[in-house]
């Protein structure tokens, strides 16, 4: 089919859609049918790898039902809810549907919270003059691959486009850090000035509109998709983001990052990090709380300085590797938990329902409950560990048990799984000369 009648017939049957999207659409349409070109493919071979119009009305449609049952509902916060909503769901599934539920509802999520692009020039809330950077990949003035960024008064930058994408700005008087990004890698890392927060959006992506800016305290920094992407031949989106922290910094960090990494490192402020697709790393943190969850991602934390951890995967694996904690709260789907500490402290809750558990630790302040629902648990304690030992047996599986406890003790040691073994083994008794 020609690129003329693929055109005609693709905007005959988008008719139901407000115009905007419509064109959105179109001038993908149009994107992918320049690219092909420029790979020396003929209008009717592009035709054919981007299939019937009527198929992709069909699928854009339905889409659009839901973006538009979302916008009306009022609803703003799509992929945090989303996501924690998905993860309870993968919680009571069948071992062999958690990986693809979550995969899958990482794709919803982006669709669902994306909104439709607009008009940098036209919506922006500033009234005064604003400035206007061209970036370009290509010194061809006919190539598609540009992007416009909008710096308007009221202190927002917005990209809207995307391609090449370079932001670069610091703002003061932040006590709070709110992030909403999609197929983002974020990392938050130290600040050399003692004041400034500063963030950097680098790399190249399309279709997407970022919105930097900060509101009474609060630095948002925002990555707004369409409710429907193609993407072109030969391109991949490879953008980074980092936030830089003042040492002074101890408000709350939230960051959602749909299909991205996320890594902090050195900084201090209570956490809430949530990823449907992507990986948590956190070292030497510093802070009272740490919410983390990844529905397809595995969460690490290692050398940090916390004293409530909650952290949740539900298809990858949980480790923490601390000097001393106080309260845990680590579990895993079809992932293993794994702790190695030298002092447990406060309420410790480890649990699996496909993996494996396995705790070390020299010295225990506190209860410890273990249990798996499909793996085995390894438990390496000293041998006379401060807590009443609570074990049976499994239904499925061995016990081994060479702790003897202390049976006055306060605190309670709780071991259990339905299909594994248990074992729980001496570790070296604590040596007090050591740090």
């Amino acid at each position: 089919m020609r690129k003329q009648d693929f055109i005609r017939e693709l905007t005959a049957a988008l008719a139901p859609i407000d115009a905007q999207a419509r064109a959105e659409i179109l001038a993908d349409i149009e994107e992918h049918f320049a690219e092909g070109a420029a790979h020396g493919q003929t209008e009717e071979e592009i035709s054919v790898n981007l299939g019937q119009p009527g198929q992709i009305a069909e699928q854009v449609l339905e889409e659009y039902k839901a973006y538009k049952a979302q916008s009306d509902y009022g609803h703003t916060a799509g992929i945090d809810d989303i996501v924690s909503s998905a993860m309870e769901t993968i919680d009571n599934l069948d071992i062999g549907g958690i990986v693809s539920s979550a995969l899958k509802s990482a794709a919803d999520a982006s669709r669902a919270a994306g909104r439709a692009f607009e008009d940098a020039g036209s919506q922006r809330t500033g009234n005064g003059p604003r400035t206007v950077k061209w970036h370009s990949d290509t010194t061809d003035p006919n190539s598609p691959w540009q992007s416009v960024t909008v710096i308007d008064t009221d202190g927002a930058t917005r990209v809207r486009g995307g391609y090449d994408i370079d932001i670069d700005k610091s703002f003061t008087g932040v006590t709070g850090i709110d992030m909403d990004l999609s197929m983002c890698d974020v990392n938050l890392v130290p600040s050399p000035h003692a004041d400034n927060v500063r963030v950097t959006i680098q790399g190249r992506s399309r279709h997407n509109q970022f919105e930097v800016e900060n509101k009474n305290g609060i630095l948002y920094v925002r990555q707004k998709m369409p409710f429907f992407r193609f993407e072109i031949f030969g391109f991949n989106s490879t953008l980074n983001v980092t936030v830089y922290v003042p040492a002074s910094f101890d408000g709350g960090i939230k960051v959602i990052a749909n299909r991205g990494n996320t890594y902090a490192k050195g900084i201090s402020g209570n956490l809430k990090l949530l990823t449907s697709a992507g990986n948590i790393s956190i070292d030497g943190h510093s802070a009272n709380k740490a919410n983390l969850r990844s529905a397809a991602g595995s969460i690490n934390i290692t050398g940090c300085s916390i004293y409530d951890i909650s952290a949740k995967s539900s298809a990858g694996n949980v480790t923490l590797e601390n000097r001393e904690t106080a309260n845990l709260n680590l579990s895993s789907s079809a992932g293993n938990v794994n702790v190695v500490a030298r002092k447990l402290g406060g309420e410790t809750n480890l649990s699996a329902s496909a993996g494996n558990v396995n705790l070390t630790a020299r010295e225990v302040q506190g209860n410890i409950t273990a249990k798996s629902s499909a793996g085995s648990v390894f438990i390496r304690l000293p041998q006379d560990v401060n807590c009443r030992i609570d074990v049976k047996k499994p239904s499925v599986g061995s016990l081994s048990n060479h702790l003897t406890g202390n049976p006055n003790s306060p605190y309670t040691l709780r071991v259990t799984t339905s299909v594994g073994s248990i074992a729980l083994d001496p570790h070296a008794p604590l040596d007090p000369r050591q740090n």
